[in-house]
């Protein structure tokens, strides 16, 4: 009997969905989160043989039944989220495709959409985790007016001069879906992502148009609520669905074991 196996595959499945689906919605608040989506894929199908098979000509007709669903894969909507304005100058959102390019405190280069810039004791121009903005920019604690410009420069007044503090830049990849989400919105590349290719905002890097930076703005979760919504209350009826089989397959083993009997 592959019912209970079957219904079984499709728990598991839909309650991977169900917690992505969660995980979601705990974001919708949340600087710049991209939300998880999940595929799912058909198991592998078995071939059922008959005394009663069908036949076409000569070649007999074995249908094929479906062992389940299993987890296939996993991945990030890219798509941008809303851009809303703030009153401070260093909170930076990213109109168009590209990355902020950060160094963590372990050395190591990460990538994020979230451009909640500040500048710490050193400094140096840092995230909300703390990790530095590459290519590191200093800007004069003294400094004040400050503009980012939609290229990416940085300008403000020190001692009544206007100066040039550094310039931005934006990282873009050929397969942005690619990247692999580590926490606290920072991205890793990997084989599939490619290689990372660094430039100014507005220019064109291969075949790719990295976005442009807007002063005194960040951006917002791209989950849908209501969407999400929508889709848990189908995932719940999905799940409800299954336990209903895995409970009917079981009755009917309970069954045919008094018959044995």
């Amino acid at each position: 009997m592959r019912l209970i196996g079957t219904a079984a595959s499709g728990l598991r499945a839909q309650q991977v969905a169900i917690d992505t689906l969660g995980n979601n919605m705990a974001n919708v608040n949340t600087l710049g989160f991209k939300a998880n989506r999940i595929a799912f894929a058909e198991a592998l199908s078995t071939e059922m043989r008959s005394g009663n098979t069908k036949t076409e000509g000569n070649t007999a007709l074995n249908p094929d039944v479906g062992a389940g669903v299993v987890y296939n894969a996993s991945g990030t909507d890219f798509q941008q989220g809303n851009l809303t304005h703030t009153d401070r100058p260093l909170d930076l959102g990213i109109d168009g495709s590209g990355f902020f390019q950060v160094k963590t405190p372990d050395g190591k280069t990460s990538y994020t959409r979230v451009g909640a810039f500040q500048v710490d004791g050193s400094a140096q121009l840092v995230d909300m985790q703390g990790n530095v903005l590459e290519p590191s920019i200093s800007i004069p604690p003294d400094a004040t007016n400050l503009i980012v410009a939609s290229n990416g420069e940085i300008r403000g007044v020190v001692a009544g001069a206007e100066q040039t503090f550094g310039q931005i830049t934006l990282t873009g990849f050929q397969n942005p879906e690619g990247l692999l989400k580590i926490g606290d919105n920072l991205f890793v590349p990997t084989v599939n992502s490619g290689a990372p290719q660094v430039g100014q905002p507005g220019s064109t890097i291969g075949n790719q148009a990295l976005g442009t930076i807007r002063g005194q703005a960040l951006e917002q979760s791209n989950v849908d609520l209501a969407t999400s919504m929508t889709d848990l209350m189908q995932v719940q009826r999905a799940y409800q669905m299954n336990a209903r089989l895995v409970q009917d397959g079981d009755q009917m083993w309970g069954i045919a074991n008094s018959i044995r009997r």
